[in-house]
């Protein structure tokens, strides 16, 4: 078994069938097993409204479609608090829903599939991470 920590910039490409989350979903090992940190949900859920209340190309519909494969998919789940601490050494660099996932990367040597180049190329992100992503 792969660990992957999926982040929200990938997870709602994913959910909301996007060709680039096709693509993303495409980078993952085939015996990938998936991790996220609980705020994944929140932070997932908070785009698919976005994009259904104010994005063109985003229906209702394809919203609670979303939403339902969001509440199915079959990931492990992991609490935020025994995290904090290892996070906040993160805090010059980046945000602290971003520093969740790379500590819990970190933790467990798990590679991370993102759709945020910026994260992923920023001076702090750790290099012993391998980032599953597709180009700009």
């Amino acid at each position: 078994m792969s660990a992957v920590v999926i982040d929200a910039s990938a997870g709602a490409e994913i959910v909301t069938d996007t060709r680039r989350g096709r693509a993303l979903a495409g980078l993952l090992p085939a015996d990938a097993e998936g991790w996220v940190p609980q705020h994944f949900y929140a932070e997932v859920l908070a785009v698919i409204r976005r994009r259904a209340l104010f994005d063109t190309g985003l229906s209702e519909a394809q919203g609670a479609v979303a939403v339902g494969r969001l509440a199915a998919w079959h990931v492990h789940k992991v609490a935020l608090d025994p995290m904090v601490v290892s996070a906040w050494a993160y805090r010059h660099n980046m945000t602290a829903a971003d520093a969740l996932y790379v500590v819990l990367a970190e933790r467990l040597a798990a590679d991370f599939l993102t759709d945020d180049h910026n994260l992923v190329d920023g001076p702090t992100f750790p290099r012993s991470i391998r980032a599953l992503r597709l180009p700009r």
